[in-house]
């Protein structure tokens, strides 16, 4: 055999190996864009608490970051919201970001509000802002938008949740709007504290408050889920805490939930991440 043939046939496991990484490298994306966002994941918790008093709890249902476009459709979000009524929720929380560029977007908006009006709550609904949700028009239009759609929009304001002994706080977002950790000084401490706030990482700034729970989305669950890109992929303020549930040594215990959310940006994929809403009962 020739020093030639014999360097051929070293070439062709490793050709073969290149051609094998190609096509996997091509399945991987190929499901990243176009089958993994739009599988939805329903994610269930339940938490206990001494504050609420009525032994049938509360179930509360959780999306986030739809980032509506063309890559995220109302008929894609419509799949959600059935997952959302089935379940039969007494609140509803939105956690911002709900298109992804509103100066852009070429969807009818009245076609998202009809989506949002059609979920159902045996209480209230209640959202609050993104970092998206500001400009191109849309820190104006937004209040109205979510106001067709039933919810009720709280920028860094507390309300009771009727009789069940629950005060709600949303924050404003931190990066773009008016959002501040101060005003969690509002949490009563004869009342079980959830806090409404798009960014996660704020969490570190409001430990001495009177919180109980607090919910945020932003992350995506990291979208990609690979870690050794997190420095890329990881937005301001939702590099701490990623994704699920967290718990802090605080005087309350609170507690952190983070949603992966539903929609994506800059790149339309998932990987290891699929979108998801989440069901939370408090007992």
């Amino acid at each position: 055999m020739t020093k030639r043939n014999k360097k051929r046939k070293k070439r062709k496991p490793l050709r073969k190996l290149i051609a094998l990484l190609i096509i996997l490298a091509l399945l991987v994306t190929g499901y990243a864009r176009h089958i993994e966002p739009h599988l939805i994941s329903k994610e269930k918790q339940s938490f206990y608490t001494d504050y609420i008093d009525d032994s049938s709890g509360i179930r509360i249902a959780l999306f986030a970051d739809t980032h509506f476009s063309e890559h995220y459709t109302p008929e894609d979000f419509a799949k959600a919201v059935k997952k959302i009524n089935q379940s039969d929720p007494d609140v509803i929380f939105f956690l911002g970001d709900l298109v992804d560029d509103y100066e852009n977007y070429t969807g009818d908006i009245d076609e998202v509000i009809a989506q949002l009006a059609s979920l159902e709550a045996n209480i209230g609904k209640y959202a609050i802002y993104g970092n998206h949700d500001y400009g191109g028009q849309m820190q104006f239009e937004y209040p109205d938008i979510m106001e067709a759609g039933g919810f009720d929009l709280l920028v860094n304001e507390y309300v009771p949740l009727g009789d069940r002994n629950i005060g709600i706080l949303g924050i404003d977002d931190i990066i773009i709007g008016y959002g501040n950790p101060d005003y969690a000084a509002q949490l009563r401490g004869d009342m079980f504290n959830i806090v409404l706030c798009h960014e996660p990482d704020l969490v570190d700034e409001m430990t001495q408050y009177n919180m109980d729970m607090m919910f945020a989305g932003h992350t995506h669950g990291r979208q990609i889920n690979i870690k050794c890109f997190d420095d890329d992929i990881l937005p301001a303020y939702g590099k701490n805490y990623i994704k699920g549930l967290y718990t802090f040594d605080t005087h309350r215990g609170t507690q952190l939930y983070v949603t992966s959310g539903l929609g994506t940006t800059k790149l339309p994929m998932r990987l290891a991440s699929p979108p998801e809403i989440d069901i939370i009962d408090l007992k």
